[in-house]
C-alpha cells in the first residue's frame, strides 16, 4: 500500500517550515505532526489551516485546556519496560534522553493535534456543531520550553521485515483511508529496532483497552474542539484551498482516531518506562 503523501522538515518550502517551527514552538514539541506534514503536500492548504486556527494556537489557551483533559485520564497499563529491558535492546544514556524527548514532543503535541484536527474536520466539511460550554476570552498562556529538534525518522520501508510487521500488527485498529498511515512515533522508536519491538509486544496485547481508551479521549475532547471550530468559523472568510473535500475529510476522520490513539499509546509507554 501507497505510504501517505508528506513532506518531511528537511525538504519544507521556507513558508512551510517557519507553519511547523511555529506549531513546535506553541506545543513544546520537536517535530511537526505527520497530519500537518501531509497537508503541506496540497498547495495553500497548511497555510490557510495557520491563518484560520494559528492565533487560538499561539495564544496558548487550547494547549492549556486539552492538556488538562489528559491529566485527569489515567494512563492504560502495560508491561513495564524497565531497566533490564532497555539494556538489553540498546538503550544507553543518550537513547533514554533522546526518548525522553520523543515523548515530551508526542504526549505535548498529540493532545492538541487531537482538537485542532477536530474543528479542521468541522469546519472543511461544514458539520453542524454543538454550541459550545463557553464562548468567553480564555486567557493566554505560554508554552513550555521546546526539547531539542528530533531527528528525521527511517521510512517503514528500510526497517527489518519483522518489524515493519510487528508495527502493521499494532496498527490494525487504525481506521482505512486507502493509504498506508504509520505513526510517525514508532517509526522515531524504531531507530532502536530491539525497542520499538519490545514497545509493540507490550502495547498489542493492550490493544483492547488502548481502544477504548483512544473514544474515552476523543469523547472527552468533543466540547473543547466545538469551541474551537465556533471561534474560527465566526471569522472565516476564505474556503479551503481544495477541489474536492471528500479525500481530504476521510483522512482527517481517520486522523481523528489515530492522534487520540496516539495520545493514549504516548502516555502508555512514558508511564511504563523507568522514572
Amino acid at each position: 500500500m501507497t505510504a501517505l503523501e508528506e513532506v518531511p522538515v528537511a525538504t519544507a518550502d521556507p513558508d512551510t517550515l517557519a507553519i511547523y517551527q511555529r506549531l513546535m514552538s506553541a506545543t513544546g514539541s520537536g517535530s511537526p505532526a505527520l497530519i500537518f506534514r501531509h497537508m503541506a503536500a496540497t498547495p495553500g492548504l497548511l497555510n490557510w489551516v495557520w491563518r484560520t486556527l494559528g492565533d487560538d494556537v499561539e495564544a496558548g489557551w487550547v494547549q492549556d485546556a486539552v492538556w488538562n483533559i489528559v491529566a485527569a485520564m489515567p494512563p492504560v497499563p502495560i508491561d513495564p519496560i524497565g531497566q533490564s529491558v532497555l539494556a538489553e535492546t540498546g538503550i544507553d544514556a543518550d537513547a533514554r534522553s533522546l526518548i525522553r524527548n520523543m515523548l515530551t514532543s508526542y504526549n505535548r503535541m498529540n493532545p492538541v493535534n487531537l482538537v485542532l484536527i477536530g474543528a479542521i474536520r468541522a469546519l472543511i466539511s461544514g458539520a453542524a456543531l454543538p454550541e459550545p460550554a463557553r464562548r468567553d476570552a480564555r486567557p493566554s498562556a505560554l508554552p513550555p520550553p521546546r526539547p531539542p529538534d528530533l531527528p528525521p525518522p527511517p521510512k517503514v520501508a528500510s526497517l527489518e521485515p519483522d518489524l515493519q510487521n510487528a508495527i502493521r500488527e499494532l496498527c490494525r485498529t487504525l481506521p482505512d483511508i486507502g493509504v498506508e498511515v504509520t505513526p510517525t512515533l514508532y517509526r522515531h522508536f524504531a531507530i532502536w529496532p530491539r525497542f520499538m519491538m519490545a514497545v509493540a509486544h507490550r502495547l498489542t496485547a493492550q490493544l483492547d483497552a488502548l481502544d477504548r481508551e483512544t473514544h474515552a479521549m476523543n469523547t472527552a475532547c468533543v466540547p473543547l474542539i466545538s469551541e474551537l471550530a465556533q471561534r474560527a468559523r465566526t471569522p472565516l472568510s476564505e474556503p479551503p484551498p481544495i477541489t474536492g473535500s471528500t479525500d481530504l475529510v476521510r483522512n482527517l476522520e481517520g486522523f481523528g482516531y489515530l492522534i487520540p490513539h496516539l495520545v493514549v499509546v504516548g502516555r502508555a509507554v512514558e508511564a511504563a518506562l523507568p522514572e
